[in-house]
Formats: C-alpha cells, structure tokens, sequence
C-alpha cells in the first residue's frame, strides 16, 4: 500500500493518521459480518435469527408478524421499541408495526361517575376504584380470537407493568354478515 500525505492536522496526530488510514481498507472488510445490520438483505430464512439478536423474539412480538416485510419492520425498529418500552407511544407503535393499523388508548377505566364526563358506552367500569390501572385498545379492524390472545401476550410486554389490558375492543369496525368470515370461532362479536 503506497504511503498517503495527510494535511498537517492529521499528520501531527496518530490517532487522527491511523483514523484516516482505515479509509484505505474498506475493500478488504468481510461483507459477511456487516450484513446482518442490513436488515433489508437479509434472507427470510435468517429473520428469525437477526430479530433473537434484538430481542424481539417470542412475545416481544415476532411471533405476530405474518409477513417478511412486517417482520423487517419489527426488525429495523427493535432498538427504539425497547427504549420507549413501557409508554403508550410502543403500544401504539407495535401495533401499528404488526399491521393492525391505527389504535386508540383508553386509560383509567375505573373510578368513573355520572356526571357527563365520559359517555355511557360500556368502555370504562363506573364506580370500580381498583380498575385504575386497566386501559382498552379500540381497533380499527376486527381481529381473529388467536391474533388477539398473541396480542394479549404482545403488549402484556411492552405495556407498562402495572397496567392491565381490560380488552381488544374492536366494535367500531365489527364483523359483517357479508360472507367473508364464518361462524366457525375465530372471530367473536367485536371485544376480544
């Protein structure tokens, strides 16, 4: 490798020289050890393996994702899911990576009155103090009985640790007699 003139910064320091002489040896870095941190040209047959490495594996959600490009999604946001883990932003933001769309967080479902501040819809448990703690998730799309109890289990770890999910509540968007779903028990009635 010929010898390189640096400016004369670079040249006073060896700590500064051997930076820039690095530069110099891009070509020869194996490929292979950068790859897994490219998440896009990982093969589908290694996902599960790259999303065990940021620990999103089992019930940190991986196991919900039905499609390579959602689990990449998963995959390429893990670092930042773990790091608000325990806020309402990761429980919208998972179940919006999982492809669920759009959610609604409803908090504080206990300890409520008739006094006209909250509508008597069934979504929060008047006159109950210990259910402080237990929130609802209004979907936009109804769900299966089996996406919901991974879901369960999903945002049981990314919720808060006091916090009780009280349901999956997805009566705004429920299930049409239109053909498409059966009466077979995957699906129920628009709480899950």
């Amino acid at each position: 490798m010929a010898e390189l003139t640096y400016a004369p910064i670079i040249e006073r320091d060896r700590r500064f020289k051997a930076l820039a002489d690095l530069g110099c040896r891009y070509r020869n870095i194996d490929v292979s050890v950068l790859m897994p941190r490219l998440v896009e040209l990982v093969a589908s047959e290694h996902l599960k393996l790259l999303a065990e490495s940021r620990s999103i594996l089992g019930e940190d959600s991986y196991w919900l994702a039905e499609s390579d490009s959602a689990r990449r999604r998963l995959i390429k946001g893990a670092y930042e899911l773990h790091r608000y883990k325990g806020t309402p932003w990761a429980i919208r933001e998972i179940v919006r990576r999982l492809g669920f769309g759009e959610v609604k967080i409803i908090e504080g479902m206990g300890n409520k009155r008739h006094d006209g501040e909250i509508s008597r819809n069934g979504d929060y448990a008047y006159g109950h103090s210990d259910r402080w703690a237990h929130y609802r998730i209004v979907m936009n799309a109804p769900i299966s009985n089996e996406q919901a109890a991974l879901l369960r289990r999903t945002l049981a770890a990314f919720a808060p640790a006091r916090c009780v999910l009280a349901a999956l509540d997805y009566r705004a968007s429920s299930i049409r007699h239109n053909g498409r779903a059966y009466r077979d028990g995957r699906f129920n009635h628009g709480t899950a």
